[in-house]
């Protein structure tokens, strides 16, 4: 196949310390088709040297999966703007696009997991969404704090935009290609509410969305504090659904 590869993206602003042992993870475990991309969001001078140095290390670690030279900004932008630059950057043999955080909440192999059945077993999904919730098997760890603070913004987002879906903020998305191109022109939000306007224009698209229940685990050092932020993404996801539409 002539997109037959996985463009990943790893957003990253100032975190080199929780990557370090995220990036080695994922080099050792991703299939040979996936090609990883770290898109820096503006970090520090010193954090940018840090993460250089840490990819130029491990490209020589072999071509399987590939490892990119990282995409540095010097503009902090948010989240959705690290993801966006790095997914348009895509190539000819890019079907599928991912992106999971930076912490490792989302393990490696968990992202092999997903893939996989987003690849094979839900190919007639156009986007998957990692998806914190117990059962199935899965393993979730995380402060009462975090899950409660979590459950008020996705309950917020189903009564906003009327959609049922669980968890919008798990750190892990996987969509094909043809459904990003189609509404990368559409997509302005470039802050942590990324996700739900990711979420609702590909539903706009009329693309079949499947949440996929993964492994997490809380990492310490989030910059999101979602008690504060919550409400301010609400707001925001107020403004996306009212500019995307029924």
């Amino acid at each position: 196949m002539n997109n037959s590869r996985t463009l990943f993206i790893i957003p990253h602003y100032n975190d080199t310390e929780r990557l370090a042992s995220f990036l080695p993870r994922l080099v050792d475990v991703l299939p040979e088709h996936f090609d990883i991309l770290v898109s820096d969001d503006g970090s520090t001078r010193n954090e940018q040297e840090k993460l250089a140095m840490m990819c130029r290390e491990m490209e020589s670690r072999g071509d399987a999966p590939r490892l990119l030279p990282p995409l540095f900004t010097e503009r902090n932008t948010g989240k959705g703007g690290a993801i966006q630059r790095g997914w348009n950057l895509a190539q000819a043999d890019h079907g599928i696009l991912a992106f999971a955080d930076a912490d490792g909440a989302v393990s490696a192999d968990e992202i092999v997991r997903a893939e996989y059945a987003f690849r094979n077993d839900l190919s007639d999904a156009g986007l998957l969404l990692g998806s914190r919730v117990k059962m199935l098997g899965r393993t979730v760890t995380r402060s009462f704090k975090r899950h409660l603070s979590g459950r008020i913004f996705a309950t917020l987002v189903s009564e906003i935009c009327g959609v049922p879906v669980y968890d919008t903020q798990c750190g892990l998305k996987i969509l094909r290609r043809h459904a990003w191109e189609a509404v990368s022109s559409r997509s302005r939000t470039v802050g942590f509410a990324f996700d739900v306007e990711l979420l609702l224009l590909i539903i706009k698209l009329g693309e079949k969305v499947v949440e996929f229940p993964v492994d997490w685990q809380d990492i310490p050092g989030s910059k999101v504090s979602l008690f504060r932020d919550s409400w301010r993404m609400a707001l925001e996801v107020v403004v996306i659904k009212n500019r995307i539409g029924p």
